[in-house]
């Protein structure tokens, strides 16, 4: 097997600490000493620390949103979209310590605005996903359409920075299992709740 790129292995390094510690704390030092790569080196690929830290959350948004793009392509409806959208395993965000986005967005006005546009192209994807279910006859058009795809963005942010939540007692994923069941249970006509109950039977995990 070939071995990781040298900038992979700096981004997979650096997520370790920079998840850990925050962003403020780690120096490109320390980056060199556990990557066992050189500045020299990583100034190569990584300008500065902005850079690094840049790529750090382009790494993040990417593979968010590869995910969420495969379960839009292959959904039968809108909610199976929904609930396609469970089987990522969250807890590959439990790592990341609130210090890190503290940081994030007080010291790097930059990626942290590539994160918030981010959440822009996601509300854009929630407002498709309930323009689908109303067309089907699956989702219910008595309230807001912004003020649902607002909750439910605010349910997904939540469950990416799990710190936000207070107990310990679920995993990741079990939050972003009840908050989806919430909302879909909060947003479906009679015939949706017909076919949400038919995904439902026999799972405890959506």
């Amino acid at each position: 097997m070939k071995s990781k790129k040298a900038d992979d292995l700096i981004k997979e390094k650096s997520k370790e600490m920079f998840f850990s510690y925050g962003l403020r704390s780690i120096s490109m030092d320390d980056v060199a000493n556990l990557s066992g790569i050189s500045k020299r080196i990583i100034y190569r690929y990584f300008e500065d620390k902005n850079a690094l830290v840049r790529a750090v959350v382009k790494d993040l948004i990417q593979s968010h949103k590869r995910f969420f793009d495969t379960c839009q392509a292959s959904a039968k409806d809108a909610i199976d979209e929904v609930i396609k959208q469970n089987s990522e395993p969250f807890e590959i965000w439990t790592p990341i310590r609130p210090r890190f986005f503290f940081d994030l967005e007080n010291f790097f006005p930059g990626p942290w605005n590539d994160l918030e546009l981010y959440k822009l192209i996601m509300l854009e994807g929630i407002v498709r996903n309930l323009k689908w279910g109303r067309e089907e006859g699956l989702y219910s058009d008595q309230v807001s359409m912004v003020f649902i795809a607002e909750v439910r963005l605010h349910q997904l942010v939540n469950c990416l920075q799990p710190q936000l939540v207070e107990t310990k007692k679920w995993s990741i994923h079990k939050f972003v299992v009840e908050f989806t069941r919430l909302y879909l249970q909060s947003i479906t006509t009679v015939k949706g709740e017909k076919l949400l109950n038919s995904y439902l039977e026999g799972k405890e995990d959506l």
